[in-house]
């Protein structure tokens, strides 16, 4: 599932195309995608719209218009990108949604497990939508303190891999980054937040954007799906630590690198680094 860095460089890549292009035509072949609108209000309420800007919280893309704002969950294998007027129209049978713009411009959202959301919101409505306010700080954002995120893990006495994993303690991380954060600080993700030290969590706490900052800059972490707006693969895998290298040997000590299911996830750790 594409994470926090992933999200946030699709939105750079959108910044750079979207703002000032007026939406013509709206195409949407997998009606079960749109989780409060229609297909028709969907269309009547964006057409004639033009973009103004793109934002992110945390995993949800916010793709603001005039009037109204588009939030996009990519899901597992969900695909937003960018095409040109000279991009051919053919599209596969994966692309369920197509944003026609007036310089015939268009945005494509493909999504083979189909496990992606949209949801349309008026500009007034936005401030009060559950899908935002219900998440917790994001990393990048005033919100993110490291009173919050203590007072958040302390809170609970969850494994902590389980616990960076909760949208609302900590907005943006997944398996991946999560795995990369807890071996950056040397924390084994099966000990319960509420009995980490001040010390283990304020590394947490410096960890989390400096992780997920080193993703964005290697344009995000692709194994199969993720593609950023122009359809490329992120370089990002390369540089990780421990996640989807168990068997291997770590890195900084040597020692094997072991996974195991915690809280419904697969982690993968160093049993010497990470205590």
């Amino acid at each position: 599932m594409p994470e926090l860095p992933e999200v946030e460089t699709i939105r750079r890549g959108l910044e750079g195309y979207l703002p000032g292009r007026k939406i013509a035509k709206v195409k949407i072949g997998l009606p079960k995608l749109l989780i409060n609108a229609d297909v028709d209000d969907f269309s009547r309420a964006v057409v004639g719209e033009t973009f103004t800007s793109v934002r992110r919280k945390g995993k949800i893309l916010i793709l603001d218009l005039e009037k109204h704002s588009i939030l996009v969950r990519l899901g597992m294998t969900g695909q937003l990108t960018f095409h040109n007027s000279e991009d051919e129209e053919a599209t596969d049978k994966h692309t369920h949604i197509i944003v026609k713009n007036d310089d015939d411009s268009s945005l494509r959202y493909r999504d083979i497990r189909q496990f992606g959301k949209w949801y349309l919101y008026s500009t007034e409505e936005l401030v009060n939508c559950r899908e935002l306010n219900d998440l917790g700080p994001d990393p990048f954002q005033d919100e993110y303190t490291l009173e919050a995120l203590t007072e958040n893990l302390c809170s609970t006495s969850r494994a902590i891999k389980t616990a960076l994993l909760d949208q609302k303690i900590v907005s943006g991380l997944g398996n991946i980054y999560a795995d990369e954060v807890l071996f950056d600080c040397g924390v084994n993700p099966n000990r319960s937040a509420k009995l980490l030290t001040e010390d283990e969590i304020k590394s947490i706490y410096v960890s989390i954007p400096k992780i997920l900052q080193k993703s964005i800059d290697n344009r995000g972490t692709t194994f199969s799906d993720y593609r950023d707006a122009n359809g490329e693969k992120g370089d990002n895998v390369a540089y990780l630590n421990v996640y989807g290298r168990a068997g291997q040997v770590c890195g900084r000590c040597g020692e094997v690198l072991v996974k195991a299911t915690i809280g419904g996830r697969t982690s993968t750790w160093c049993p010497q680094c990470q205590r």
